[in-house]
């Protein structure tokens, strides 16, 4: 007589359906250097993201002055597709723009949370990132974004943001990030995603056993 005992393990994850954006200034005050830390930090968490038609979607959005559509969540239906369109980014160092954020949040709520762009009116989550004073009032433009239901984090870079214009921005003082230089932004922005436990990993272990 010969037992044979199988043991079988299931790994599924399942995501919640999430349109993800991330609104981030390239003033003047950023720089080449630490807009490529940035990026690549924001390219680096968006990898770990389970991107798809039907699960997780992402758009980006830049801006100083004025704004840069960059993709909206129709384009991309893969975590790689996002990671190349971010990564591919580069910072205009051609002149010195201001920071209007407030602008820049109208805009996206304009352009962006709207169904011909892929949004889905569902969880929203969106990301404005910053390393200084917007030189427009942003809070009528927050109560707009906040109004369509998307929870809001307001990262600021370095000591010289507004920590009570951020307040304004972000949906509750928990959603306010702050770090102290660009090159910590990549831990911040993994460690808020992964708090917010978007996915749920479930682990069957199945033992079968036969005996001959």
């Amino acid at each position: 007589t010969t037992t044979t005992t199988t043991t079988t393990t299931t790994t599924t994850e399942e995501c919640i359906l999430l349109d993800i954006a991330f609104i981030v200034d390239v003033s003047g005050s950023v720089g080449v250097n630490n807009f490529n830390l940035v990026r690549d930090a924001i390219a680096s968490a968006v990898s770990r993201l389970v991107i798809g038609q039907d699960m997780m979607r992402v758009a980006f959005m830049r801006y100083h002055s004025f704004q840069f559509f960059d993709f909206d969540f129709n384009d991309y239906n893969s975590a790689s597709g996002v990671v190349a369109a971010i990564s591919s980014l580069v910072y205009d160092d051609s002149r010195s723009y201001g920071t209007l954020t407030g602008k820049a949040l109208e805009a996206f709520v304009d352009s962006y949370l709207q169904s011909s762009a892929g949004w889905r009116n569902e969880a929203t989550l969106v990301y404005v990132v910053t390393d200084g004073t917007s030189q427009d009032a942003v809070s009528t433009s927050a109560a707009l974004l906040k109004s369509t239901g998307a929870q809001v984090v307001a990262l600021g870079i370095t000591n010289s943001v507004d920590l009570a214009q951020l307040n304004v921005i972000a949906s509750s003082p928990q959603d306010v990030l702050l770090v102290t230089s660009f090159a910590a932004v990549e831990a911040a922005v993994l460690s808020d995603i992964d708090s917010k436990n978007l996915c749920i990993v479930t682990t069957t272990t199945t033992t079968t056993t036969t005996t001959t």
